[in-house]
């Protein structure tokens, strides 16, 4: 009797394992997996907007493209031991994140059909405050702008442009701050770019071919 109750648990347990569902996995950084879940999610709480006019393939793409750099650029962090030097702010960004995906009761809805649960959301929230946290305590510090660069951006954006117009060209001193504001941002940029280069080249990057089947993503 006890053989025959052993051999139908391992039938049981067997038949259990068939019946679970694989998800689909998209993409491998390092060894950590993107799965059809981390894009489903990050479609729910609007990790990406849509373009006016953008297709769902070409959202879907830069969704998982978003993804991909952001599991990159934490697991850079990760390995560097730096999440623990810097000042995280999850809960705000969880917030902003609740906030995105239509408020706490849409998005818990939306979790409950589509298979995830809130622990799902910190996992994301964690990796955008550190990323954000990085970019903010670290990378704008290094970030710098000369009188000379405002005013060969006010030259080539301001007059030049305006100068073949019936516009007024405003003076210098009235947009100076919006120049400069302008010019620390597209450095920053070039900051975020550079170390999401280095970052890649030091992780193991995997994409796979994205069928979704039997389930919703950025529609």
């Amino acid at each position: 009797m006890p053989f025959i109750l052993i051999a139908f648990s391992h039938f049981a347990v067997a038949e259990e394992l068939r019946r679970e569902p694989v998800e689909e996995v998209l993409a491998v950084v390092g060894e950590t997996p993107i799965l059809l879940s981390d894009a489903k999610l990050a479609a729910l709480v609007r990790l990406v907007d849509r373009e006016p006019g953008e297709t769902t393939e070409d959202h879907r793409s830069r969704l998982l493209d978003a993804r991909i750099r952001l599991e990159i650029q934490f697991r850079d962090l990760e390995e560097a031991g730096l999440l623990f030097r810097l000042d995280l702010e999850p809960e705000a960004v969880r917030g902003l994140l609740i906030s995105r995906g239509g408020g706490r009761e849409v998005l818990d809805a939306q979790l409950r059909s589509s298979g995830l649960i809130w622990p799902d959301l910190d996992e994301l929230a964690l990796r955008v405050a550190a990323v954000d946290a990085y970019v903010e305590q670290r990378l704008r510090s290094r970030v710098s702008v000369t009188m000379e660069e405002i005013e060969a951006a006010y030259q080539q954006l301001l007059v030049d442009e305006i100068a073949t117009t019936d516009e007024t060209i405003p003076p210098l001193p009235t947009v100076q701050e919006h120049l400069r504001d302008l010019l620390v941002e597209r450095k920053l940029n070039d900051e975020i770019q550079s170390w999401l280069e280095r970052a890649t080249e030091r992780q193991e990057v995997t994409q796979f071919s994205w069928v979704v089947s039997g389930a919703s993503v950025a529609d």
